[in-house]
């Protein structure tokens, strides 16, 4: 992940898990509640619990790129999502739902 602004830019090596999350976020820009990202990442919208811990750790590390209630991107923050040019190339590891149908959307 790369940010840019006006006090300058800075990357940060995201985990898989992160990478889903910020990609699932980059898709909905009006946002996720916990539910919806849970059954987003893990086919299961009662895991809350660890969508919420993600997403503090995620805060963690980029700060006011995130908002919440619901959990989305900032509304000052432009978001690029650099899409491989192969559609099942688009992080290939996951097996979570929402970036199984982004690969083919």
């Amino acid at each position: 992940m790369t940010v840019s602004g006006a006090a300058g830019s800075w990357s940060h090596e995201l985990s898989p898990r992160h990478t889903e999350l910020l990609l699932v976020l980059a898709l909905h820009r009006e946002g996720r509640g916990a539910a919806q990202l849970a059954s987003d990442l893990f086919g299961d919208s009662s895991r809350t619990v660890t969508v919420r811990a993600e997403m503090s750790r995620l805060r963690r590390t980029v700060g006011g790129v995130l908002a919440h209630r619901p959990y989305r991107f900032a509304d000052s923050v432009e978001v690029e999502v650099l899409r491989p040019a192969r559609p099942a190339d688009l992080l290939p590891g996951s097996t979570a739902p929402a970036v199984l149908a982004a690969r083919w959307t």
